[in-house]
C-alpha cells in the first residue's frame, strides 16, 4: 500500500469525501457503483485534467501500475482518463478505510 503524500489530489479527495460511510462504500464497491462527482465523463475528465500529474505519480510510480493496465478495455483517451480517476478514487477510499480501521480508536 502506498499512502498518498500531501498534494492537491489528496486535498481534493479529502474535501470531497467527508462521509465515512460513503468512503467505506466506495472502498467496497468502487466508483463503478456510482459516486457523485465521478459518474459522467465530463466530471472524471475535468478531475483528471486538474490532477493529472498527481494521479500519474500515485498510480504509475507509487502503486507501480502501467499505462497498459488501464488500456486493456479502453477505446479512447477519455476512457483512459476515466479509468485512472476511478482507480485513484477507489484506492484512496480503500487506503483511508484501512487506515481508519487500523489506527483510529473505535
Amino acid at each position: 500500500m502506498a499512502l498518498m503524500n500531501d498534494c492537491r489530489l489528496r486535498a481534493a479527495l479529502e474535501s470531497r469525501f467527508t462521509d465515512e460511510s460513503e468512503v467505506r462504500d466506495v472502498a467496497s464497491y468502487g466508483c463503478i457503483s456510482g459516486v457523485s462527482g465521478f459518474i459522467y465523463y465530463r466530471e472524471t475528465i475535468a478531475f483528471f485534467d486538474e490532477h493529472e500529474s498527481d494521479i500519474e505519480q500515485w498510480l504509475l510510480d507509487d502503486h507501480e501500475f502501467s499505462l497498459a493496465d488501464f488500456c486493456k478495455d479502453v477505446e479512447s483517451v477519455d476512457q483512459l482518463k476515466n479509468a485512472m480517476v476511478w482507480m485513484a478514487v477507489d484506492l484512496y477510499c480503500q487506503e483511508r478505510t484501512i487506515y481508519t480501521e487500523t489506527f483510529e480508536p473505535a
